[in-house]
């Protein structure tokens, strides 16, 4: 018998859920008023929250220094600006990585009249030794299906995403195998490391240096996360 990775799954309906006015928010793990100690965070990834904006709305945060923040627009675009002075329009194939060595105040807005718009925020708390202040620009390419891209790399951290066909099998090989990796499935289901994943299911994998899955429907979104589990503090 193949003993089984440690793993938690941080499933859909189990996320912490802010309702109000102008905005929805549903967190992976512990966030502001919401604290459950099965919702941890995992290592040096803090917060992995959904938001869904309503029209002509706006929310503003405040990042903790030694933050890297990742805004990554789900559905419509997004109005971002920092109290750095960076603003810019963020579409669904554009992802904004900034680095808060100072307390940061983020403001997002709904620029549209009649459409809700939705984002990911990603949040991974980092040590000093490497940190500085940059923001920066990806642009998405999901023209090639059943495979990783590369979606961002922040001192230690890195992150992946691709886009399945049903039945299409993948794989991930950490560089660092004392790292753990996190798995965040954006559309579809997955079965990873024989864990069935469905939309918006999160799974945290330690003492492994590679996983495997694959995809159980067509255009099947998978994001992968490869974190410190120990943050510098040096």
């Amino acid at each position: 018998m193949i003993a089984q990775i440690p793993a938690q799954i941080y499933k859909s309906d189990s996320r912490g859920v802010f309702n109000s006015g102008k905005h929805n928010c549903f967190a992976t793990f512990n966030f502001e008023q919401y604290q459950d100690l099965s919702r941890n965070a995992f290592g040096s990834l803090k917060i992995l929250n959904e938001v869904i904006l309503a029209p002509q709305q706006r929310i503003t945060r405040f990042i903790n220094s030694r933050t890297n923040v990742v805004i990554l627009p789900l559905f419509g675009g997004i109005e971002y600006k920092d109290n750095l002075g960076n603003a810019e329009f963020l579409r669904v194939d554009q992802i904004r990585v900034l680095a808060a060595d100072d307390n940061l105040t983020v403001e997002i807005f709904n620029p549209y009249e009649n459409e809700n718009v939705s984002y990911l925020e990603i949040e991974f708390h980092m040590g000093k030794q490497y940190f500085k202040n940059y923001f920066q620009q990806y642009k998405l390419d999901f023209n090639t299906h059943n495979k990783l891209y590369s979606l961002f790399e922040i001192e230690r951290a890195l992150g992946f995403i691709g886009v399945y066909d049903g039945r299409k099998e993948g794989s991930f090989t950490l560089r660092n195998s004392k790292n753990g990796v996190f798995v965040f499935v954006l559309n579809g289901a997955f079965e990873v490391e024989n864990r069935l994943l469905e939309a918006k299911d999160g799974l945290a994998l330690k003492e492994t240096g590679k996983i495997e899955w694959e995809a159980l429907s067509e255009n099947a979104i998978l994001m992968v996360f490869e974190v410190p589990l120990k943050t510098l503090n040096s």
